[in-house]
């Protein structure tokens, strides 16, 4: 579903500003107007961490590293699904002024279009590492083949309110100052996840849906009636 969010902020200037080519500018409007889109999530980010405490550092470094690089192992295969492992931090665990054990972790990130094969692939590595969060995006390719039409449809708003406001205007004629298109607008929707993925037996893949999120484009600028 569309919908279209025209704001339009009207500000006469009453007196002459000087512009860069020494031309008084008067009869100016600033004007906005957005368009917004519900667009599919097409890709799957996933961050899994292993965890580990006990009293000797060493001892949960090794073992966080022997599961680190079994996960590694098991994503290798999947050309399609990117793998990035991220830092290594470890933590004191203080009983009163003292510490007494050692807490370490390490996450990894898994991202992919292929939802199918990245939700049983985690099913898999849950056997040894924990899910800590699971999140839907449009793809950059995606992102900007929605934003390229809601460019167009923004701008023709834009130009619907030019010529609105021009009516009411003694001064017909008329010309762009400035103009600027926004396209960081937009949020995704939550995945929707049933409460057990964070405590699933081994080899049981997740159960998510997509879902979509919404990406919009702002056009701003100033017009000049002369």
């Amino acid at each position: 579903m569309k919908k279209f969010l025209l704001i339009i902020n009207i500000i006469f200037i009453t007196s002459s500003v000087i512009a860069h080519d020494n031309e008084p500018l008067f009869n100016q409007v600033n004007l906005q107007a957005q368009s917004e889109q519900e667009v599919p999530n097409d890709q799957l980010t996933v961050l899994l961490a292993v965890e580990e405490e006990g009293k000797e550092a060493t001892k949960i470094a090794n073992k966080i590293n022997k599961d680190m690089d079994w996960a590694l192992s098991k994503s290798k295969p999947h050309q399609d699904i990117k793998t990035r492992s991220l830092s290594y931090n470890t933590y004191p665990v203080y009983d009163k002024r003292s510490v007494v054990a050692w807490r370490a972790t390490q996450q990894l990130e898994l991202k992919s279009t292929n939802i199918t094969k990245l939700s049983e692939l985690v099913g898999v590595l849950q056997e040894r590492l924990q899910v800590k969060n699971m999140s839907f995006s449009p793809t950059k390719e995606t992102r900007k083949h929605y934003e390229d039409g809601l460019i167009e449809e923004a701008m023709i708003a834009f130009k619907q309110r030019v010529e609105l406001i021009k009516k009411h205007m003694d001064n017909k004629n008329v010309r762009i100052v400035n103009i600027h298109v926004n396209t960081g607008g937009g949020h995704s929707r939550p995945v929707y996840a049933e409460n057990r993925v964070m405590s699933m037996s081994s080899k049981s893949a997740p159960a998510v849906e997509a879902g979509t999120s919404s990406i919009s484009v702002t056009v701003s600028g100033s017009v000049q009636f002369f």
